[in-house]
């Protein structure tokens, strides 16, 4: 094999990995708008390696995984292990008063899901999950994690323009 057609190969195989291959983290200060594809069979997180978006993915994978009864825990444990205890309440009020699932905002399951940075600040990031229905409209919903101890702290709809 010639030496360019080496090269060539070795760069198709550093491109081919690239995107699953762990990135430094981003300073505090940064804001990108990074996306982290997630689906139901994805055991790792591609393209993204801050801990916000990774743990916010973790949480809704895990949740979707026990409110269709495949998981080794209950929904109610698994938001008291990722959420705080006043978003956990506020989210029990919120199913309460709307008769559907606080976390998925929807008396079903999406079939699958995607989750991004939105934003991040020194002490808070905004990470997005996009529900994807099939028949229905995709639907956002907006995270916001603690960075310091990765608590899911507010969960809510997207603000009108956002």
């Amino acid at each position: 094999m010639n030496t360019q057609r080496k090269l060539l190969v070795r760069a198709a195989l550093v491109a081919a990995l690239a995107p699953v291959a762990p990135l430094a983290a981003a300073p505090a200060s940064a804001t990108p708008a990074s996306t982290v594809a997630a689906t139901p069979s994805s055991t790792a997180v591609r393209g993204e390696t801050r801990a916000p978006a990774i743990e916010v993915n973790h949480f809704f994978k895990s949740y979707r995984k026990s409110v269709l009864g495949t998981g080794s825990r209950t929904p109610e444990e698994v938001r008291r292990a990722h959420l705080t205890a006043e978003l956990d309440a506020r989210l029990t009020e919120w199913a309460a008063q709307n008769h559907a699932d606080p976390v998925m905002r929807a008396q079903n399951v999406p079939k699958d899901w995607k989750v991004r940075n939105h934003s991040m600040t020194a002490t808070t990031a905004t990470v997005i999950v996009t529900e994807i229905w099939g028949g229905s409209p995709d639907t956002e919903v907006w995270y916001t994690v603690r960075r310091s101890d990765l608590k899911i702290t507010d969960l809510t709809d997207p603000p009108m323009g956002g």
